[in-house]
Formats: C-alpha cells, sequence, structure tokens
C-alpha cells in the first residue's frame, strides 16, 4: 500500500515537472524591449506623462517605457544632458529638451537627424515655425512637443470699469496704466528683468514688435540697431520715466514672482507664458478678472512674442532609435497633443489642433496663441547661443538698472557676439 502511494506522488512529480516544462518552453511570455525617455517636468506634467506612456505600452505590447525624470529647473536639466551626452551615453532613448539646447546639441552630434523617420505629410503638420527652431544645417533634429509664447495678461475687469480696451500699442498701455493705476494703487506692468534666460525672451519681444532683430537673415549681427536702441530705451522707461514696472523689476522679477504679484490683485498688465491662464483661471480672486492679448508694439511694427516650448529628440547613442520614434510619433500626433492640452493647458505644435472646437471651447487662450505665432521671434538657433544669451542677460540688465545707457549695452552685445562668431569659426 505505502509502495503504490509512493509510485503515485513520484508519477504526479513526474506530471508536474513535464508540464512546467511544456510551459516554459512553449509559453515563454513575451520579452519587451525597454527604452529610457527622459524628461524633466513638474509634478502633474509627470503624472500624466506615466498615464500616456501607459497608453503607449498598450498599443505595444512589445515596448516598455522607463520614465528617467530629472530635476525640473532648465539649467539643471541642460547640465545633466551636457554631462551624460558628453560622455556618450546610450542610457537615454528619448529626451525632452529645451528649444535653446537644439543647434547645440545638434552640432556636438548627440541627437539623431529625424528625417529618414518622418513623412512629408507628418512634418508639414506642425505649426511652421518649427523649420526655425528644429532645423540645424538642413536637417530636422526634434519633433515640437509643445509651444510657448509670451502673451499679455491684464484685469479685464479694471479695463471695463475704466472703459479701456486692451492696449494695441506701447504707447497706448502705457496710457492706460497711468490713468488706472493710481486710482487703484497697483502697478501698471508686469514683466521679466532679472538678469536669466527670461530676460533674453523679453528683450526680444520689445526688439520684435519695433521690427529689430539680433541677428538677420543673412547671419550678421544687428543687435546695435537703432530699432533695438528704442526698444531698450522704453524698457528702461517703464522703470525709471513712466514709473509704470517695479523698482525692483531687473533685481528680482522672473516668470513666477512677476505671476505671483498680479494674482495678488497687485498688477494691471502681466507678460507672461501660456500657462499663467489656467493658473488665474483656477485662482477665486481671479477667476473672470483675467483677459489675454497679443503683446503690445510699436507705432511702425508688429505684435511679437518669442517662441518657447519643449522638443522631443532622440539619442544619437541609442541603440533603440526605431522604437524611440514610435514613442515620439506616438507623443506629438494630434490625438495625444489634444489630451495634453485640455488635461495640461499645452499649446499645440499640430496646426489643425488651433481649429479644434472642444479645444477652443476650453482654452480660449489658443486663439491668441495661434494670433501670436504668425510673428513669432526665434531665439538664433546657433550651437554657441548659450554664449550669447550670457551676454545679453548681462548688459540688458546693466541698461535697465542704469550701470549702462542703452546704446553702450547694445554695443558690448554687439563686440562680445562678433567676438564668440570668430572664436567658433576658428575652432
Amino acid at each position: 500500500m505505502i509502495l503504490v502511494k509512493k509510485k503515485q506522488i513520484l508519477l504526479i512529480s513526474v506530471y508536474i515537472f513535464v508540464g512546467l516544462w511544456i510551459i516554459s518552453t512553449f509559453f515563454k511570455p513575451e520579452k519587451k524591449d525597454e527604452i529610457v525617455f527622459s524628461i524633466g517636468a513638474g509634478t502633474k506634467e509627470i503624472g500624466f506623462i506615466e498615464e500616456l506612456v501607459a497608453e503607449f505600452e498598450r498599443e505595444n505590447p512589445a515596448i516598455q517605457v522607463k520614465l528617467n525624470v530629472i530635476s525640473s529647473p532648465t539649467d539643471q536639466q541642460h547640465h545633466y544632458y551636457l554631462t551624460t551626452l558628453g560622455a556618450k551615453t546610450e542610457n537615454i532613448d528619448v529626451m525632452r529638451i529645451d528649444t535653446i539646447w537644439l543647434a547645440e546639441f545638434a552640432s556636438a552630434r548627440w541627437i539623431e537627424p529625424l528625417d529618414a523617420f518622418i513623412t512629408g505629410e507628418d512634418r508639414a503638420s506642425f505649426i511652421p515655425v518649427t523649420e526655425k527652431t528644429n532645423v540645424y544645417e538642413g536637417y530636422l533634429y526634434a519633433i515640437p512637443w509643445n509651444i510657448n509664447v509670451g502673451l499679455l495678461y491684464y484685469r479685464k475687469d479694471l479695463l471695463e470699469k475704466y472703459g479701456f480696451s486692451p492696449p494695441d500699442t506701447w504707447e497706448e498701455c502705457i496710457d492706460i496704466c497711468r490713468k488706472i493705476t493710481p486710482r487703484e494703487n497697483l502697478y501698471g506692468y508686469l514683466w521679466q528683468g532679472k538678469q536669466y534666460e527670461g530676460l533674453v525672451c523679453n528683450f526680444i519681444e520689445f526688439i520684435g514688435g519695433n521690427n529689430g532683430r539680433i541677428i538677420d537673415e543673412n547671419g550678421a549681427t544687428v543687435v546695435h540697431s537703432v530699432q533695438n536702441k528704442r526698444a531698450l530705451d522704453l524698457m528702461r522707461d517703464l522703470i525709471w520715466k513712466f514709473k509704470i514696472s517695479p523698482p525692483n523689476t531687473y533685481s528680482e522679477l522672473m516668470e513666477e514672482s512677476s505671476r505671483h504679484l498680479f494674482q495678488q490683485g497687485k498688477g494691471l498688465f502681466l507678460r507672461n507664458w501660456t500657462y499663467v491662464w489656467d493658473l488665474c483661471q483656477e485662482d477665486p480672486f481671479m477667476a473672470g478678472r483675467v483677459g489675454v492679448t497679443q503683446l503690445p508694439r510699436f507705432p511702425e511694427g508688429a505684435h511679437s512674442s518669442v517662441c518657447g516650448g519643449w522638443h522631443l529628440a532622440v539619442n544619437a547613442y541609442s541603440k533603440k532609435k526605431e522604437k524611440a520614434w514610435r514613442l515620439i510619433k506616438f507623443l506629438s500626433s494630434g490625438k495625444t497633443q489634444k489630451k495634453l492640452a485640455l488635461n495640461l493647458a499645452w499649446a499645440p505644435t499640430k496646426q489643425l489642433l488651433y481649429k479644434d472646437p472642444e479645444l477652443i471651447k476650453q482654452a480660449p487662450l489658443l486663439s491668441i496663441v495661434e494670433k501670436s505665432l504668425r510673428n513669432v521671434q526665434v531665439r538664433p538657433n546657433l550651437p554657441y547661443y548659450q554664449w550669447i544669451s550670457d551676454s545679453v542677460q548681462k548688459q540688458i540688465n546693466k541698461a535697465l538698472s542704469d550701470q549702462k545707457t542703452s546704446q553702450e549695452a547694445l554695443q558690448a552685445i554687439y563686440s562680445k557676439m562678433e567676438r564668440i562668431q570668430d572664436d567658433f569659426r576658428k575652432n
């Protein structure tokens, strides 16, 4: 009896072993290929991007995406990529990069040209400025994921109270400020004047509104032009002559500090990016009291906004470029961008989405973004842009703080840019 039971147990064990062998041999789960997506963003953004990644994985079951979340401050992100890409890492496949890094990374051969991956039809579906911001030496190096432009936010309730429409020109803006702000005890025009990249953006918008440029269409340095002097004079005058901008504009005001003043009811007008719209709508005090329009212009110029935003690129050292492209194509598709616009208020880069009724209804500022894109200003798309930016920040801030005249500051930028360009050509 005991012998029979032992035989039965042995037979069952054999059956189990054979069954497990068959399962492990013929029914192996498909091995997923992992790609790494490197991104720096806020908590809310990362949370929603994780949902999008999960959707991509369901549609592409053979691919698993690992998010490499890095510090959100752009200067820290830039340093991270200088270190990792400079070391020729293969551990990143897709990365989100800032507009101003593209030429630098492309010239260093750190990011992969995408011309072989994208069709002509798909390429043409993106906003036209893509061909200026994302192309270097004739090759497309990144796909625009979301666009950002400078906008003019204003206290709609106060303009209506005093019978004013949103200003079209700087003259109108100054006139409105001088008539309303003393009565309401607030600042007139809030903007970003501290020495950092945001000041460069503001400067380019001011000069762009007066038909000025830093570099012309032929590549010549024209930062010291008469148009630019007039624009910089106005920037100074907003603080010192008209006194409609805070006296600490050049020492403290950045995007968030200026936004906080505005949302605290301490400003009539605010220059800032697209993200401010949603924050104002969520603010119990500001909801319904804020309007948005294009930035003022000079009489002879056009409304001018600087182009900002984030782009998707493929690491040139990646061993999984085709799969990396599949993720980029999914994330930048019209379907995904609409979700990003509805959930994160990101301004899309697919042209057709600016005609989408659902988006227009939920985000009325998109019509202003679309108008701003018609004369959008692009920061110099050059490998040595960071050096140019450093000079512009430093000298324009010196003019705003009354350490230099406008002409002295612009001439210093011109001389520095000429030296930078000469050094780059020699190397």
